[in-house]
């Protein structure tokens, strides 16, 4: 069942009005309280602890219904965030080897880049999997994150994070707005759920990431 916006019992979303190009070249600041990195206008979205962050019941619904597991969506949606990462940091091809295989973006045809993008949004899958039990994303974000530590030698720096997410949000909302099912309403609120749900991500992935380059694990494995 989704609800409408009559049926939201309350929820109270803010809508972003920030210039995209502005966002991506703005500056970070770092939270007093967590120490990790939000962008500026990530933080107007969610005013809170984001790392305890629990969508409520409408939140759920919608991203639940915004949501698609086909192959083809998730590819696209995949390419679709590569190719804004790559576009607006070239530095972070220098991760993926297999690029300079390749002449000018020939790459973007590869089996090498069908598998990277595959992988990236399988892990927002996972997330959206378990809107219902947030309790097993933030671990699983965390590993997630700390698996990133292997790429520390080709280069990759923990403000990366901060491009994957302006990716996924710029990514995100370019499907949101072709999506004929929704009202301009329920899509305003779809970006902004899906735009916190980006920041949740980022962040329990560069906790992993930060704690991993310090040989800190917040979830050891059970004995």
């Amino acid at each position: 069942m989704f609800f409408s916006v009559s049926e939201k019992g309350g929820a109270s979303f803010s809508t972003p009005q920030a210039n995209r190009k502005n966002k991506v070249n703005g500056s970070r600041r770092m939270s007093d309280t967590n120490n990790v990195a939000y962008s500026v206008t990530s933080k107007r979205v969610f005013d809170g602890n984001i790392e305890k962050w629990e969508p409520n019941m409408y939140e759920k619904e919608l991203l639940r219904r915004t949501w698609s597991d086909e192959f083809d969506n998730l590819y696209e949606l995949g390419s679709a965030i590569y190719c804004y990462i790559f576009d607006h940091n070239p530095n972070c091809k220098q991760l993926f080897p297999f690029i300079s295989k390749y002449q000018g973006d020939e790459w973007k045809e590869s089996k090498e880049f069908r598998s990277q993008a595959l992988k990236f949004v399988q892990t927002l899958a996972q997330v959206v999997k378990n809107i219902y039990h947030m309790e097993r994303t933030e671990s699983f974000l965390y590993m997630v994150g700390q698996k990133h530590c292997k790429f520390a030698d080709r280069g990759f720096k923990h403000e990366y994070w901060d491009i994957f997410q302006d990716a996924m949000e710029y990514a995100l909302e370019n499907r949101l707005s072709t999506m004929t099912d929704l009202d301009e309403n329920q899509k305003k609120d779809a970006v902004t759920v899906w735009r916190t749900l980006a920041l949740y991500t980022t962040v329990h992935m560069r906790n992993g990431y930060l704690d991993g380059l310090k040989g800190v694990n917040r979830f050891p494995p059970l004995v």
